[in-house]
């Protein structure tokens, strides 16, 4: 720790004496997403089309500090465009870019990162997506407002960072909320094939001017998990809990503490995976229909995938299958076709059978950086799956 701290007190007067290169990045996003669920008459999810592209160019520049770090700071533009919906080059949607980061090899061989600053949420390793955010949270949401710290060795990883979702609002923006999200994970390979992991949330959705109260939604999940190397490319079965803390301040606290089981099958072969997703529990979103001043909560306090708000006041189980196809075509283009299917206990009283509906999805992913990489090659970087090399 004190050589992190060290390298971050060194960071402003290293650069002067650094080599400094001029640095750009291109990132391309598209994606065609649609839901339908119909069957269990969108109680669980709306039916609609996602539709939209987004494209990152970012200019900046790089300083090289001997051969095991160098320096980062950039600026750009977040384009976004739905589909369908006519509009100027004035119109389109944009979100300012501003950061530095920071990349190091330390003495022990551990690789240490640092971001700070609006910057893409690609920075972040970890698997989010779904108890913690929906894909089209992740989708809409694409940068990160605060800072980010990574720290890795070959059999350890680890992230810790804070989004600032939404500064205080004025008397013109009445209703908008200070919000702030604490993120973490981890993975470590104790022994063999077997890795524990964990990741957490620390949400605090505060108050507005019109909205004078505090709700807390936080959440961790544990979990161990088995990567055997066998026929298949990848192989993961894992198996934890969801834990989670939440309060209501303006009703005399109210807290709800719900929780459940949540497991992992992942199988890859020839660029084909099977994914799939077994949860068991409480409904995890107990006051996404509360509200204060007649101003619902709902998706502003719950970013996670619709179907953990099993509406009953009992445990009930959900599944997500998801058929997903990956081909090889270049490490800086990225596509995938892909088919969710949602399953869970069916339910007369909710007019909701064992099939809820379904999704499906095509995205393919351009990024410069992965191109024109020579300062990662300089560092003996490469691209994790999952947080660590094993």
């Amino acid at each position: 720790m004190k050589k992190i701290l060290c390298i971050l007190m060194l960071t402003a007067l290293s650069i002067a004496s650094a080599a400094q290169h001029f640095d750009y990045n291109v990132n391309f996003d598209y994606l065609v997403s649609n839901y339908e669920y119909d069957r269990s008459h969108n109680i669980f999810d709306e039916s609609y089309t996602l539709h939209a592209a987004r494209l990152t160019p970012e200019i900046g520049i790089l300083a090289h500090q001997g051969r095991n770090m160098y320096h980062r700071v950039r600026c750009g533009m977040d384009l976004f465009k739905e589909m369908g919906t006519p509009c100027t080059v004035k119109d389109i949607p944009g979100e300012v870019l501003l950061y530095y980061n920071l990349e190091a090899v330390l003495d022990n061989g551990a690789k240490f990162e640092a971001i700070a600053g609006c910057f893409p949420r690609h920075f972040s390793e970890g698997v989010y997506i779904g108890p913690f955010f929906d894909d089209d949270v992740i989708f809409y949401d694409n940068n990160i407002d605060g800072f980010f710290l990574k720290y890795r060795t070959k059999r350890f990883y680890t992230e810790f960072g804070l989004d600032w979702l939404g500064k205080l609002g004025t008397e013109e923006e009445p209703y908008r909320r200070e919000r702030f999200q604490v993120l973490a994970t981890g993975l470590w390979n104790f022994a063999g094939n077997f890795n524990l992991g964990w990741a957490g949330s620390f949400y605090h959705f505060a108050t507005s001017p019109a909205l004078p109260n505090v709700v807390d939604n936080h959440m961790f999940n544990p979990w161990v998990e088995w990567c055997p190397k066998l026929f298949f490319d990848e192989m993961k079965v894992g198996a934890g809990m969801l834990f989670t803390y939440q309060c209501d301040r303006a009703d005399n606290m109210n807290l709800k503490m719900p929780m459940g089981f949540y497991s992992q099958q992942l199988f890859g072969k020839w660029n084909l995976f099977l994914d799939n997703h077994f949860y068991f529990g409480d409904d995890l979103m107990p006051f996404y229909s509360a509200s204060y001043n007649g101003v619902a909560y709902g998706d502003e306090l719950y970013r996670s995938d619709l179907g953990f708000h099993t509406q009953r006041n009992r445990p009930s189980w959900a599944d997500f299958l998801t058929v997903r196809y990956e081909p090889e075509i270049a490490n800086w283009f990225s596509l995938d076709i892909f088919f969710t299917f949602h399953f869970g206990e069916p339910s007369e009283e909710l007019g909701s059978p064992v099939f809820r509906g379904w999704q499906q999805a095509i995205q393919l992913r351009f990024n410069l950086d992965d191109l024109r990489d020579e300062y990662r090659k300089s560092m003996h970087r490469r691209h994790y799956r999952y947080g660590i090399e094993l």
